[in-house]
């Protein structure tokens, strides 16, 4: 028995949708740890936990454009790279602790608890782009 079977090659297109699916995940993802360390942040004024954002670069993506209040961190330069933080000066102590006040942190937990979303949020991101190659 002779099987012949004609495949078109869109390895190239597979490519992009993949770097696609990866800058989305990594996205929602940041934006799962920025939820989180909002909830985990102490509250005294209220600036730290609103200072916090997500920034992911907008080479071929536009998914958010770097930030221009003081407190909010800017947007990498790399096209894969996600930050979630803030730029509040004193966050670093609050997250750590100093010799004369206990560590509260906020950043390190809600990244811990955004982990197990990322196997979800990337089954989903691909389901969605691939659906025309899982018919």
């Amino acid at each position: 028995m002779n099987v012949r079977t004609e495949f078109d090659w869109n390895g190239d297109e597979v490519k992009i949708i993949g770097h696609r699916v990866v800058r989305k995940t990594a996205y929602e993802t940041g934006l799962v740890v920025e939820g989180q360390a909002k909830v985990l942040t102490p509250v005294k004024t209220g600036r730290l936990a609103g200072s916090i954002t997500t920034q992911a670069s907008d080479h071929g993506n536009n998914v958010r454009s770097p930030a221009t209040d003081t407190d909010k961190i800017n947007a990498p330069t790399d096209a894969m790279e996600v930050l979630v933080g803030t730029a509040v000066d004193y966050a670093p102590y609050v997250e750590y602790g100093t010799r004369r006040s206990g560590a509260q942190p906020f950043l390190r937990p809600a990244l811990d608890l955004a982990k197990g979303n990322v196997l979800t949020i990337g089954r989903k991101n691909g389901k969605a782009e691939f659906k025309d190659y899982l018919k």
